[in-house]
């Protein structure tokens, strides 16, 4: 072989520049992409951005709806637990009231004790935690 007939060596470096890739890579968050990605989904599908604005309009106003239930659940749900305590504190004590008309008078006492105190820390624990509750949301 003679030395037209070998080829050429190529120093390390040029060789490792001819095998380098270039990744690029970005990060988006949110319901709608980029205005760049944005014109490359109208391009390829014409009518692609009307769609995605369309369905990012219809999530949205899915997740504010689904908001609304929660939040009416919730007040239903803190309303009728003020209504039961209310009412299991007031058959206690009416209940402890018979039984110290019937007699009893240290274990009506206790009974009507019991159910006041109960209704009291309610209405405290009640109270705490929605200050709590309201604390946390501001912050």
């Amino acid at each position: 072989m003679s030395k037209k007939d070998k080829p050429a060596k190529i120093p390390q470096q040029q060789a490792i520049a001819a095998r380098r890739e270039v990744a690029v890579s970005y990060h988006h968050s949110g319901p709608l992409p980029d205005p760049v990605t944005f014109e490359k989904y109208e391009m390829i599908h014409p009518g692609s951005a009307e769609r995605i604005l369309r369905m990012a309009e219809e999530q949205s106003e899915h997740r504010r709806k689904l908001e609304d239930i929660v939040v009416r659940s919730r007040a239903r749900d803190s309303l009728l637990g003020v209504i039961f305590a209310f009412l299991l504190g007031l058959t206690v004590i009416i209940s402890g009231t018979i039984v110290i008309i019937k007699g009893y008078q240290v274990s009506g006492t206790l009974l009507s004790g019991a159910g006041l105190v109960g209704l009291v820390a309610v209405f405290i624990y009640g109270t705490r935690s929605a200050r709590k509750e309201r604390e946390s949301k501001n912050f």
